[in-house]
């Protein structure tokens, strides 16, 4: 397993995967291709500046000091101290080099400093030679208490060779200035979470011409953080089509320094004859493989968060039925969809360490049954067991809640209580995501009751975990958008859109909690 940080930098890592496939997993894990992580420019994306802690010297070159004085990168901080001979704030500086700038894209960066005495600074990322422009150009006030300092910005110039400059000069007596922590990123949380342009919302927005009264307030509250997409059999006709979708949707969302989160659901039995079921998505193991193939060819080892195939495990259980009470799948089935599985959970973890790709683990109340006792249908070891067959040494963790309502407080309680499990029993350390979009209501959701239920509200938009529980809080399944009508399965009422189409009502319904 790929090492990768929430950041997505070199050191520290989040999940400490072993080297060897865990017992319980070997068998599935072992169809997913060793296909070589693709290679994205170093610097382009994630953590710009990884030696920012000045655990250690850095690399010769990267760092450089101006100030005319003793400077030390470290261990432990970058320390200098600057006289009254550099009378202008540009006389003395401390920098680091080969910072590369994407023009639209969005930087933040932050750090901690100090200074012996008050000292105004000036903060730039900038171009290190011509016009010098400054997409960040900040002045801040030092003293000798340490503060954290953050900014997000836009960069306005494109250039491999930029640099981040603190400019201390201009001193009336000697000043000693210290910093740390510099971390400069890029396409990660921290610039927030892609927002999809064309999603069922915003289409709706844009496309309504009755003047609808609540529009505005559709807009605000759900299209503008419609953060997720969804692929699948409507994505392209073609493995091509696909593979051009998605690079499109990770190309847009690398182009403005965010993170983008893609959901594939095209596994063959999807939603095992349920509302969402298809029967055009593929129809053997192989051209799912060369389907999710393509979708990862698409990402290009460009950062992206995605979650496959919804509902495909949960269901995968021996136990599970149709709701005509057949079977969902047979023994030989089940087999062939852990391989499946886990040979896109290798595909993605082929694409290298900006990528992350969580398994669907259910919702907590579907697997623990009532109250959380693990007394559920299927239960924790049940869960556990058919992740690792589903390839979660491949993977960067689970998916929870996924297109449910599950309250934060009891996806994060499943959550830790299966990576507890998945540990003791398959060796694996792992983490969870959980989808927000409609849980904002305490009161627990039955797990029969799924299909665009009466009083649930609008959950957290999209976010980072705290480091406490979830990696991420994410809408996966968009607000608004329906769970199936009756025509299609009996459990769910009549008069809505088909699963995955829009309804202001639907959305309307979340906002007001009716």
């Amino acid at each position: 397993m790929t090492i990768r940080t929430m950041l997505y930098a070199a050191a520290a890592p989040l999940l400490a995967f072993p080297l060897a496939l865990p017992a319980g997993a070997t068998a599935a894990a072992a169809s997913a291709p060793a296909t070589a992580p693709l290679a994205v420019p170093a610097g382009t994306y994630g953590e710009l500046t990884p030696e920012g802690a000045f655990t250690a010297p850095p690399a010769a070159g990267l760092w450089w000091s101006s100030t005319g004085r003793p400077t030390s990168f470290g261990p432990g901080a970058l320390t200098t101290s600057v006289g009254t001979d550099k009378p202008r704030v540009w006389d003395a500086m401390v920098g680091r080099n080969n910072i590369r700038l994407r023009a639209g894209a969005l930087y933040t960066l932050s750090f901690d400093a100090a200074a012996s005495r008050a000292a105004d600074i000036r903060v730039t990322v900038q171009e290190n030679s011509g016009a010098y422009t400054a997409p960040l150009n900040r002045t801040v006030t030092l003293g000798p208490g340490t503060v954290r300092h953050q900014w997000t910005f836009r960069s306005s110039v494109s250039t491999p060779t930029g640099q981040i400059t603190f400019q201390v000069g201009g001193r009336t007596a000697e000043t000693g200035f210290t910093f740390d922590n510099v971390s400069l990123t890029t396409s990660t949380p921290r610039e927030g979470f892609y927002t999809d342009p064309d999603s069922t919302a915003r289409r709706w927005v844009d496309g309504d011409t009755t003047g609808h009264p609540r529009k505005a307030e559709i807009r605000s509250k759900i299209a503008d953080h419609t953060t997720v997409k969804w692929f699948g059999n409507w994505s392209g006709a073609t493995d091509a089509e696909v593979e051009a979708a998605v690079d499109r949707y990770v190309t847009a969302a690398a182009a403005a320094g965010q993170i983008p989160t893609l959901v594939t659901y095209n596994v063959p039995g999807r939603d095992c004859g349920g509302a969402s079921a298809d029967p055009s998505v593929p129809g053997t193991a192989q051209a799912y493989k060369n389907w999710i193939a393509a979708f990862g060819r698409g990402i290009a080892g460009r950062p992206a968060i995605v979650v496959l195939e919804p509902d495909a495990i949960a269901q995968a259980d021996r136990d599970y039925r149709k709701h005509d009470g057949t079977p969902c799948l047979t023994e030989t089935q089940r087999t062939a969809r852990f391989d499946m599985l886990s040979y896109a959970a290798g595909q993605l973890d082929a694409q290298g360490p900006l990528v992350r790709a969580y398994l669907d683990a259910g919702n907590a109340r579907w697997i623990l049954g009532e109250g959380l006792a693990d007394t559920g249908p299927m239960g924790l070891t049940e869960m556990v067991d058919m992740l690792g067959r589903s390839g979660l040494a491949l993977a960067d963790g689970v998916a929870i809640n996924v297109a449910n309502f599950q309250t934060n407080a009891d996806s994060d309680n499943y959550g830790s209580r299966l990576a507890a499990r998945a540990l003791q029993t398959l060796g694996i350390t792992t983490t969870w995501v959980v989808d927000t979009g409609r849980n904002g209501t305490a009161q627990p959701t039955a797990p029969g009751d799924f299909c665009n239920p009466r009083g649930r509200t609008l959950g957290l938009t999209s976010r980072q975990g705290d480091g406490g529980a979830a990696a991420y809080y994410l809408w996966i399944k968009n607000p608004g958008d329906s769970d199936g009508r009756r025509e299609e399965d009996p459990r769910c009422e009549a008069g809505v859109p088909k699963a995955g189409h829009f309804s202001p009502e639907l959305a309307l319904r979340l906002i007001d909690g009716g």
